[in-house]
């Protein structure tokens, strides 16, 4: 809806992509912006995005990532370290990566479908179950 007011084209318009090449780019930023034989970011650049400026501030963000809750609540299980990073959007994707666990997790979804009213995939906090369920699976 926001890139149809902007006439189509938005940077933020969402992802056009399958599991797949997503999976690839977060284990790119595990590996510290090294993939499939080449470089593609700096180490720096990576800990630069992934860098929490402002938690002692309770603000979570990093400036190319989202970080874990600080509190009880946020976009993770919270069962997951602060070195992780991911994207959690609008219409229910989810990316997220750990690189203590070397976890990557990815959940594409329409949660917009049939329209922007529907909150059941938040409702129900599907993808930080599933998350759990990952990190439980992997802790015992």
């Amino acid at each position: 809806q926001g890139a149809a007011m902007q006439g189509g084209v938005g940077g933020h318009a969402g992802l056009f992509s399958n599991s797949n090449d997503v999976a690839k780019i977060m284990q790119m930023y595990l590996n510290n912006g090294y993939y499939g034989g080449k470089r593609f970011f700096t180490q720096e650049t990576l800990e630069t995005f992934n860098k929490c400026y402002y938690c002692e501030e309770d603000v979570r963000r990093g400036v190319g990532f989202d970080k874990p809750q600080l509190g009880t609540l946020g976009p993770t299980c919270g069962c997951i370290s602060m070195k992780s990073f991911g994207h959690s959007g609008f219409t229910g994707t989810y990316a997220w990566a750990d690189p203590e666990e070397e976890i990557v997790y990815v959940f594409l979804s329409n949660r917009t479908f049939p329209d922007a009213t529907n909150r059941k995939l938040i409702s129900e906090d599907i993808r930080t179950k599933i998350q759990q369920l990952i990190y439980e699976s992997i802790m015992y």
